[in-house]
């Protein structure tokens, strides 16, 4: 099923403001750059420490019992209904920003559920090779610690977390232990090699992504892997194999591409919402589009 979501059959003024503000702001790096490739280096080799203004804003806490890196968001109400186990995206590089956790509380206080953040090994130091069993043993200790049954649980993430959930379903479908219920994907990168020519097309109303930049981290993650290989561009894994799936996209997304892509195929289990004009990761802006987005992920998960 495809839904184009709009208001009003308008983008709201909020979100055409936001992005000609953000158009003329390098707000992603182009990690080609070496000074920019020898810091991401540095960093990606620093032990993760949560932000000392997420601890206060938000309520969250590490999860010490799973490792240093797992992180819990719990509803302002400490009222517990549901898990979401959320990867976080940052092109496999980068660690989760604030506009995540912002996001994400609200995601806990709506939904009454905790919010598990695996903040996972990050390239250029580690590679798909590294991230990937990373996160299945992650799941599982997550699962085992809070004995949760896969009727509450939810996989979600974004941009490369998105991906990187396709390629957990992958990793999960020869164990035994609880399969989500529902998979939600916000502008989910779905091919690493930005190897689609729509993209091009699409690539002038995008302000945070560049093609060819992107497709440069995504070379440098699949490590040992082939760049079309399914576990790093699960664009070419079986759908068919997965529970029901939610895609949220906007159409200022070079990512969008490859979303529109996999709406032609034949995947009765795979919903799309489109939002027309909107950008990467929009959910996670201050935009009324992303209000709405979240309350249609609220509708799915009320079970």
């Amino acid at each position: 099923m495809i839904s184009i979501v709009s208001l009003n059959n308008k983008r709201s003024w909020r979100a055409t403001l936001l992005e000609k503000i953000i158009r003329p702001i390098p707000l992603v790096k182009d990690e080609r750059k070496e000074q920019n490739f020898e810091k991401a280096l540095i960093d990606s080799e620093t032990p993760y420490t949560l932000p000392k203004a997420a601890q206060k804003k938000f309520n969250i806490h590490k999860v010490a019992q799973i490792d240093e890196t797992t992180f819990e968001i719990q509803p302002q109400n400490n009222k517990i209904s549901k898990t979401i186990y959320y990867l976080h995206g940052g092109a496999y590089w980068w660690q989760p920003s604030n506009l995540h956790f912002k996001m994400l509380q609200k995601l806990a206080d709506a939904n009454q559920a905790r919010v598990i953040i695996p903040v996972y090994p990050k390239s250029p130091r580690y590679t798909a090779d590294d991230v990937l069993p990373y996160i299945l043993y992650n799941y599982k200790k997550t699962i085992n610690k809070y004995h949760i049954m896969s009727s509450a649980l939810t996989l979600m993430g974004d941009s490369a977390g998105g991906g990187l959930c396709l390629s957990l379903l992958q990793l999960l479908e020869h164990e035994t232990i609880a399969q989500p219920h529902r998979v939600i994907l916000f502008s989910p990168w779905l091919d690493i090699s930005n190897s689609n020519p729509d993209m091009k097309s699409i690539q002038h109303t995008d302000p945070l992504l560049n093609i060819e930049a992107l497709a440069y981290q995504g070379e440098i993650y699949s490590g040992s892997f082939k760049t079309d290989a399914p576990l790093v561009s699960p664009i070419n894994a079986d759908f068919s194999k997965f529970p029901p799936v939610d895609i949220f996209s906007g159409t200022h997304d070079i990512l969008y591409a490859d979303v529109k892509k996999l709406s032609r195929r034949d995947n009765d289990n795979v919903n799309f919402y489109i939002f027309p004009k909107m950008n990467h990761v929009f959910v996670t802006f201050p935009v009324p589009e992303a209000e709405k987005a979240l309350s249609i992920v609220k509708q799915l998960i009320t079970y």
